[in-house]
């Protein structure tokens, strides 16, 4: 699997509450996963939330549909991926490349849209609604100085086509960002909860403030916006090369 979708994947395992350890059933099962629709993936998991899809299960399932159906979170539809030539999620197994901000380098992994039907024990945090779509950006930050420098990635502000502007969600915000004490790495997934359901966004900006020396609050670089093409499920398996 090509980059972008790889670490989609593998990021959503992760934020859905917990990876799932895989399922010790036989592999020769009745039915291949593969091989079922949607509508009847789906209905097999309804009627057997006891039974855990092993991880190649469920990464076949979500590389077809775009999809992620967890019994413990929800269920996830992917409704954007997030393309950008400047931090090297172009559709190729290229390296990430990093944004340099004065002494902090910033890896932008990925970058989806998601639409989320939480399950009730999850509404909570989503304002306990039944329905949201979520900006979800995975990302690995370095100091590469010995300095003390606060940088916040995961505070930064994105602004779509559609007219929104949107801060990171306090409850899923993630850990790449805060105090760097040195030369300290940190990487995590960070959340923005659009407010439109309906409106499908084509581009979107991550407008990020400087880095600061933690003692003295003097800026170390300057501000940075980063625009994304986004594009549907199927064009971004496309330009991933799945089809």
């Amino acid at each position: 699997m090509k980059k972008v979708l790889f670490i989609l994947v593998i990021s959503l395992f992760l934020a859905a509450c917990g990876k799932s350890e895989a399922s010790n059933e036989p592999e020769n099962k009745e039915k291949n996963e593969e091989d079922m629709s949607q509508s009847e993936w789906i209905e097999n998991q309804e009627k057997d939330n006891d039974k855990e899809l092993t991880e190649e299960e469920q990464e076949a399932h979500f590389e077809e549909t775009g999809e992620i159906i967890d019994p413990e979170f929800g269920i996830m539809k992917t409704v954007g991926v997030g393309f950008s030539d400047e931090v090297g999620i172009d559709g190729t197994d290229a390296p990430i490349k990093p944004i340099e901000m004065g002494p902090m380098k910033l890896f932008i992994e990925s970058v989806a849209i998601l639409d989320v039907e939480p399950n009730e024990d999850m509404k909570f945090m989503f304002d306990d609604k039944d329905k949201a779509r979520a900006v979800i950006v995975d990302m690995k930050v370095e100091n590469t100085s010995d300095d003390d420098i606060t940088f916040d990635p995961n505070s930064a502000i994105i602004v779509t086509d559609t007219g929104e502007q949107v801060e990171s969600d306090l409850m899923l915000m993630g850990d790449a960002g805060g105090d760097f004490l040195g030369k300290v790495t940190k990487e995590g997934q960070t959340w923005w909860l659009l407010k439109d359901l309906e409106k499908d966004v084509k581009e979107l900006t991550m407008i990020i403030s400087p880095p600061y020396k933690t003692e003295n609050w003097e800026d170390e670089g300057e501000e940075k916006r980063i625009k994304f093409e986004v594009l549907n499920w199927e064009d971004a398996k496309k330009k991933d090369g799945k089809e």
